[in-house]
């Protein structure tokens, strides 16, 4: 067996792929805030759009699309149920184009998966996710609120942007940063793992009826601090109810519901407060109601999902 160097004095397009492909990551270049590549207006019949001038890079493969919109056209639905299409940009190793592509769904059931055959298997193809569109029965057209973003960025410096929703796949040890939570996230091969993370103090948003003397919460690691004295404003809290406070920033919420307890009403009556992915509660007494301008103080500690 003799050994053999790339690129000099040439490269297949396969070697090229094995090379870039696994020192570059794949994505739509650009940031999150961009609009969304994939959308769609109403026009036409079923169509799909694919915004101008932008580009991507698949397993070390760029993709651009020139000045001009693109429109793509999915199949009729007339199954009796709602279909979901997954829309994506597909390296098709038969004769290493890089286009976008409609993978329809299966009427019922939700969006299919990509399909990611590895550069080992010198065939096939690699996919990364655009878009899903929902395609009703019997549909015509396709409103813009049929469109959902599923695609995820790289920045000037080939890092991964993405959103909290919008996650790249699992690969060890890779890392992302989510533009709207402000976070570094790490995949270990099947679970994202917070790994550079302060949120800085910010107020949880306040509900009619509420208000607070004291409002900080801080995200540090992925553990969250509360510190909240919050003042019944508006009418008397019911005996033995459990009354929604606030709600929770997104990249706040808990793993699992959590509860500070052994806490008092200003006035005497014991009250707890808890936290859910939902919100904050309050959680008065059985048999004691608490009077309107009230107020607890309480803190919590958790870690973010």
């Amino acid at each position: 067996m003799a050994e053999s160097s790339y690129p000099n004095p040439g490269v297949t397009q396969l070697q090229h792929e094995r090379l870039l492909g696994r020192a570059l990551p794949s994505g739509l270049i650009g940031d999150p805030a961009d609009q969304p590549l994939i959308y769609a207006d109403g026009s036409g019949t079923r169509e799909i759009r694919i915004r101008a001038s932008r580009q991507a890079v698949v397993d070390g493969y760029g993709w651009q699309n020139d000045a001009a919109v693109v429109t793509k056209t999915l199949a009729a639905n007339s199954s009796g149920s709602t279909r979901v299409d997954l829309v994506v940009l597909r390296l098709n190793r038969a004769d290493w184009t890089l286009t976008v592509q409609i993978v329809q769904g299966t009427p019922g059931a939700g969006a299919p998966a990509a399909t990611r055959t590895p550069a080992s298997a010198g065939s096939g193809v690699y996919e990364i996710e655009l878009a899903t569109v929902t395609v009703a029965n019997g549909a015509t057209t396709l409103a813009g609120s049929t469109v959902t973003e599923k695609a995820w960025y790289l920045g000037e410096d080939g890092q991964i942007l993405c959103k909290a929703s919008i996650r790249p796949p699992h690969q060890k040890g890779r890392t992302a940063f989510e533009v709207d939570t402000g976070r570094w996230i790490l995949s270990d091969g099947t679970t994202w793992r917070n790994a550079v993370d302060d949120s800085g103090t910010v107020a949880v948003p306040l509900l009619s009826g509420f208000s607070a003397t004291e409002n900080s919460l801080q995200r540090r690691g992925g553990v969250c601090v509360l510190a909240l004295k919050v003042q019944r404003t508006t009418g008397a809290i019911p005996a033995g109810s459990t009354t929604k406070v606030a709600n929770i920033p997104a990249g706040f919420e808990p793993t699992f519901p959590v509860q500070a307890t052994a806490l008092y009403w200003s006035g005497g009556a014991p009250a707890a407060l808890r936290v859910t992915s939902a919100g904050i509660y309050v959680v008065t007494a059985a048999g004691v109601s608490v009077a309107e301008d009230r107020t607890v103080d309480g803190s919590l500690v958790w870690h973010a999902a």
